[in-house]
């Protein structure tokens, strides 16, 4: 009996720390204003019926790469400069647009030979290419990332779920959804209940008066992975989001829709990612509610990673396959793949309601991720240029080292660590000099002239 409620305690233990895990807090928002906005209700169950028409159209479309134009708002502490804390780095953002257009091409790493083959048949290809903007809403250039300081220290996303939209509430407005799509990255504070949120977005529906709030929310250690990314971060919750953005849910059923007698359904008996008529696809097998699957699906999707929540039988599928635990909707710790007829949906609803974004007159910067050295020279400056005595090194990165040498290669000067950004060389005569910056991400190099 001891040893009974013994494992009784431990995988409540268990159920308890899965439950302070939340890391998608989508199916929390999409549950509250589908509570308060008939509108948005109406309109939900109207884009599933207009992407069941559209899929079924639509068989034999020739599907051409679709360039998405970006904007990354970034709302950081007052008291983080930029490539510190929550003022993420360029090269951060430019990593996760990295990551986005890999997995949104299905030339990620874990092609053509992912972990495990069971489904790797219906692997599918949404052939999406995510770019900045180049041009602003008022035809301004920009370079697709915004920064904004702000007094608040994080964000509840329970309560303040869209306050780092706008102005107003300590974040920054969005430009307009139907032209670009919006993604902040912030500081996302745990929940009231103590779990952790990674990201979120607004399944499409959203009423006109509210369309401000569409888009992405990603905390500022999960966009990318390096730069002030979290050790733990795939880069893939932006993935994740834009999954739910382009109209898909989880692979799993919704405790938030209350579930019924039956864990692998919600409470009116849908197959929460299978139900045709509930989200258009039929390709990932039933999967046991979000608790539970929390529990199982916490772990990589290796060959030997056979578990299985649901009898697959029960619910008219010809066969009985394990959980896709390698779903970018599932909550498993590497996930590698969308199915074909989730990449029908978010087709369907680029051509439906998010044509006007498929459509975009907006230029777009879609010449890929900058090469390190790129990076580092974009991103370290040294100035100014003929120099009367004082020079000014700053970066991104951290410096390990400041040297300068003269035309005849001698070594005049060396700082290690330095802290302050102004360096003097009053004490050289006037001439031709040659200043290396040694940071984390490598060397910058500059002829300088000191002219006094």
């Amino acid at each position: 009996m001891k040893l009974k409620i013994l494992v009784f305690c431990v995988f409540c233990t268990c159920i308890i720390h899965a439950q302070n895990f939340t890391k998608c807090n989508t199916s929390y928002i999409m549950n509250q204003e589908l509570n308060i906005c008939e509108d948005y209700r109406t309109a939900r169950e109207n884009i599933i019926i207009e992407n069941k028409n559209w899929i079924y159209n639509n068989k034999n479309l020739k599907r051409n790469t679709l360039q998405i134009p970006v904007v990354v708002h970034i709302i950081h502490r007052q008291t983080h400069v930029l490539g510190q804390g929550t003022n993420i780095p360029d090269y951060q953002v430019l990593d996760a647009l990295r990551i986005l257009n890999e997995d949104y091409s299905k030339t990620n790493p874990e092609f053509p030979n992912p972990p495990r083959n069971t489904f790797k048949n219906v692997a599918g290809n949404p052939n999406l290419e995510f770019c900045l903007a180049t041009v602003d809403e008022n035809g301004n250039p920009t370079t697709g990332i915004t920064r904004t300081s702000t007094s608040k220290t994080n964000f509840n996303p329970d309560s303040e779920s869209n306050d780092m939209k706008r102005n107003s509430s300590g974040g920054k407005d969005g430009w307009d959804p139907s032209k670009y799509l919006n993604i902040w990255i912030c500081d996302l504070s745990t929940t009231s209940g103590g779990g952790m949120v990674l990201g979120y977005a607004y399944l499409p529906g959203l009423p006109s008066w509210n369309a401000w709030r569409d888009g992405l929310v990603v905390d500022f250690q999960y966009f990318g992975t390096i730069g002030i990314a979290a050790p733990s971060s795939d880069g893939r919750t932006a993935t994740h989001e834009i999954g739910h953005y382009l109209g898909l849910n989880h692979t799993f059923a919704e405790q938030g829709s209350g579930w019924g007698p039956d864990p692998c359904t919600d409470s009116q008996g849908n197959i929460q990612c299978c139900d045709n008529d509930q989200a258009n696809v039929d390709d990932t097998p039933p999967t046991d509610g979000v608790y539970w699957n929390l529990v199982n699906n916490f772990m990589p999707p290796i060959s030997s990673n056979s578990y299985n929540s649901c009898n697959d039988l029960q619910y008219g599928f010809s066969s009985d396959s394990p959980d896709m635990h390698e779903n970018y909707m599932s909550y498993a710790t590497n996930t590698w793949m969308f199915t074909n007829d989730q990449v029908n949906v978010m087709y369907a609803t680029l051509n439906g309601y998010r044509s006007s974004l498929k459509n975009s007159n907006v230029t777009m910067n879609c010449s890929g991720t900058l090469s390190i050295d790129e990076l580092l020279i974009k991103n370290t400056s040294i100035y100014p240029n003929p120099s009367t005595g004082l020079l000014n090194i700053t970066s991104e990165y951290e410096i390990n080292r400041i040297s300068i040498k003269n035309m005849i290669n001698q070594e005049i000067l060396t700082l290690n660590n330095p802290i302050e950004s102004i360096i003097s060389i009053d004490n050289l005569e006037n001439g031709l000099y040659f200043i290396y910056v040694d940071t984390e991400m490598g060397i910058v190099s500059e002829k300088i002239l000191l002219i006094k």
